[in-house]
C-alpha cells in the first residue's frame, strides 16, 4: 500500500474515517468490508499514540464481575474471542495468576466462585478458535505448593494459594492495527498517513467531508464524503473544540502509563500484585487494586497507572517525577524484584476515556463505556459521528455500531458486519505452530527459531511478502544488531507498508525499538537502509535518528 493523495482528493467518499489507530482502522476495514467507499486519515502515522502504548493485554472480563456489570464481562469476552479468531499470529492466551489471601473476599473462595461465574457468563469464549494452543481455558484455582513452585518470593506474604486465569496478550498492537489498515486496502479503502484533518467541510448543517494538511509533503486537500466518522479518540473532542464547534471538552481523559523492564522478571505467567490504590466502583471488592507483571518477549511489561489528565492531548508528557512514583507504587506492592528507576527501559502512556472524579482524587474511576456520538442529535450536525473506543479490546465492537449508524446516515438498512469472523491478512493459518515451521523451511539455512517466530508473529501467512523482498537486496536476511529483525523487514516496510519515518520502522512497522533502545548499531543500520530507499540527505538522516532516539528516557537512550 501507498499513499495515494490524488485518489483522496478526486474521490467522493461514503466515509472518511479520521484516525488511524484501532479504531479508526477498524471502522475503515468494517465499512469496507461491507462495501463502502473509505477514507482513512492519521494525522502521524498508523498506531502511534494511545493504540500502540498500553500494557498488551486483551481483557477477557474478568475485572468487571467485582463491579456486577455483566454487559461488559459478554462484551469484553465477545472482543477477545474476536481478535483471537481473526489476528491469531497477533494476540494469544496469557495466564494471570493472583494470589489469595485468608478467606472471604480476599481469598480463594471468592476467587473461585468469580471463575464458576465467569465461565457461566462466557460459555461461547472460544468458539471458532480451532488452534487449542489459542483457546482460552477456565480460571481455576491452585494450592499455596503451586503458587510458590512459580513465584517463591511470595512465601514472605504468607498466600494461601492463588487463582489462575487467562486473557490475550497483543504480541505488537501496531502490526495488529496495520492488519486492520492492510485488510482495509485490500477492499478498496485509502488510507493516508501524516494526513492531518485540520477542519470539517460543511454545506449548511451537513458535513460534507474533511480538510487536510500533508505532514509531509506540505500543501492541503479536500477530501468529500457523504459522512464522516471521528474515531481519533482523545484527539476527537479537541478537533471539534480548534473548530469551535465546542467550547469544552465532555470526555474525561486519563493519562494511562505502562513501564518496560528489559529483563525477564516473570516468565510464562503474569503475576498481580496488590497496590494501597482502591476501585471506588467495585460493589464487590476482593481489596485493592493490582498492578500486574507481564512477560513479554523476554521482557516484563508492570502497568497500569492512571490520572486524570485536563490538559491539551496534544501535549501528552510523562515526567520522571511521575515515572519514579510508579516505580516505588511498584516496589511497594512486589518489594522483592527490587525494580528501580534504572530500570525502565521505555514508558509508554496514552490517553482513554476516563470516569468522572473530583480533583485530587486518589482512588480513580475508571470509564466503562465506549462513545458513540450522532452529531446530528447532539450537536444539529448531520453526517458527523464520533467513536472513541474505552480499551483497545472493544474497538472492533464499536467500530461494528459505528458503521451501522454510518449505514443509517446513508439511508440504507446496514448489511451483517462480518469483522468478527473474518480473518485479517495474514490470518490464514490453522496452527500457529504450524505457521513457525513453515517460516522456518522458508528461511532455510539462513534463519532460526527466533526470526521465523518473530515473522510468524509480525507478518503472519503473509510472510512470503517479506522474503520476496529479500531476494532482491544484498543480504536481506541478516539481523539488523541483535534483534530477531531482518534487513528486508525494513525495505518492506518502506515499499509495502506506508512506513515513511524511521520511527514508523522501529516502533511500528517492526518491533525492533519497541522494548527499548536496540542500540547505535541497529539504529545506524536501520537508518542507512531508509536513507537509500527514500532518498534522505545525511542531515534529514540525523534528525530522524534524532527523533526516536527521543522516544526514550534519558538514562536509557541509545
Amino acid at each position: 500500500m501507498r499513499r495515494d493523495l490524488a485518489r483522496l482528493a478526486d474521490t467522493i467518499f461514503d466515509v472518511a474515517v479520521i484516525g488511524g489507530g484501532v479504531a479508526g482502522a477498524a471502522v475503515a476495514w468494517d465499512a469496507a468490508l461491507r462495501g463502502l467507499s473509505v477514507a482513512l486519515l492519521e494525522r502521524t502515522d498508523f498506531c502511534a499514540e494511545t493504540s500502540a502504548w498500553s500494557l498488551k493485554v486483551v481483557h477477557g472480563g474478568i475485572r468487571y464481575l467485582q463491579h456486577l456489570d455483566f454487559k461488559r464481562v459478554r462484551e469484553s469476552c465477545r472482543e477477545r474471542s474476536a481478535l483471537l479468531r481473526i489476528a491469531p499470529h497477533l494476540v494469544h492466551p496469557m495466564p494471570f495468576v493472583v494470589p489469595t489471601y485468608g478467606h472471604w473476599l480476599q481469598g480463594s473462595e471468592a476467587l473461585g466462585a468469580a471463575f464458576v461465574l465467569l465461565s457461566a457468563a462466557t460459555p461461547d469464549r472460544n468458539r471458532g478458535i480451532h488452534d487449542p494452543e489459542r483457546q482460552i481455558p477456565a480460571g481455576r484455582l491452585v494450592s499455596r505448593r503451586q503458587l510458590l513452585e512459580w513465584f517463591p518470593h511470595l512465601e514472605a506474604t504468607h498466600p494461601v494459594g492463588a487463582g489462575v486465569f487467562c486473557d490475550g496478550q497483543m504480541y505488537n498492537p501496531p502490526r495488529l492495527v496495520w492488519e486492520f489498515v492492510r485488510s482495509a486496502g485490500e477492499r478498496g479503502a485509502v488510507a493516508a498517513n501524516y494526513c492531518e484533518v485540520t477542519g470539517l467541510l460543511r454545506e449548511g448543517d451537513r458535513v460534507t467531508g474533511v480538510r487536510v494538511t500533508d505532514r509531509l509533503g506540505g500543501g492541503q486537500l479536500e477530501v468529500r464524503a457523504r459522512t464522516v466518522v471521528n474515531a481519533s479518540g482523545p484527539f476527537a473532542e479537541q478537533i471539534y473544540l480548534n473548530q469551535g464547534l465546542r467550547r469544552e471538552r465532555k470526555i474525561p481523559l486519563s493519562r494511562d502509563m505502562a513501564i518496560v523492564v528489559a529483563r525477564p522478571l516473570v516468565t510464562e505467567r503474569a503475576l498481580a500484585a496488590q497496590t494501597k490504590y482502591k476501585d471506588p466502583d467495585a460493589v464487590l471488592s476482593r481489596g485493592n487494586r493490582h498492578v500486574f507483571l507481564v512477560p513479554w518477549r523476554n521482557r516484563t511489561l508492570i502497568g497500569v497507572n492512571s490520572r486524570v489528565w485536563p490538559g491539551d492531548p496534544y501535549a501528552l508528557e510523562v515526567t520522571e517525577a511521575e515515572v519514579a512514583g510508579f516505580v516505588d507504587e511498584i516496589h511497594s506492592a512486589a518489594p522483592h524484584f527490587g525494580i528501580t528507576l534504572d530500570d525502565v527501559a521505555m514508558v509508554y502512556a496514552g490517553l482513554l476515556p476516563f470516569g468522572q472524579n473530583d480533583a485530587g482524587a486518589v482512588d480513580l474511576s475508571f470509564g466503562k463505556r465506549s462513545h458513540l456520538i450522532d452529531h446530528e442529535a447532539a450537536d444539529g450536525l448531520k453526517g458527523l459521528v464520533s467513536a472513541i473506543s474505552i480499551r483497545f479490546t472493544t474497538a472492533r465492537g464499536l467500530a461494528e455500531q459505528a458503521v451501522d449508524l454510518v449505514f443509517r446516515k446513508l439511508d440504507k438498512t446496514p448489511p451483517p458486519c462480518l469483522t468478527e469472523h473474518t480473518p485479517l491478512q495474514g490470518a490464514r493459518f490453522e496452527r500457529f505452530a504450524t505457521l513457525v515451521q513453515e517460516v522456518q523451511a522458508a528461511l532455510g539455512s539462513a534463519g532460526d527459531d527466533g526470526v521465523a517466530t518473530h515473522l510468524a508473529h509480525g507478518h503472519g501467512s503473509a510472510y512470503p511478502s517479506v522474503l520476496r523482498v529479500a531476494e532482491t537486496m544484498q543480504a536481506g536476511r541478516e539481523r539488523i544488531g541483535d534483534s530477531e529483525t531482518i534487513r528486508a523487514e525494513v525495505i518492506h516496510a518502506m515499499r509495502e507498508e506506508m512506513a515513511l519515518t524511521l520511527a514508523d520502522c522501529v516502533f511500528r512497522r517492526t518491533d525492533l525499538g519497541t522494548g527499548g533502545p536496540p542500540g547505535d548499531e541497529a539504529l545506524a543500520r536501520t537508518a542507512d537502509l531508509m536513507a537509500v530507499e527514500l532518498g534522505w540527505t545525511a542531515s534529514r538522516r540525523g534528525q530522524e535518528l534524532t527523533e526516536v532516539r527521543s522516544r526514550y528516557p534519558g538514562w536509557s537512550r541509545a
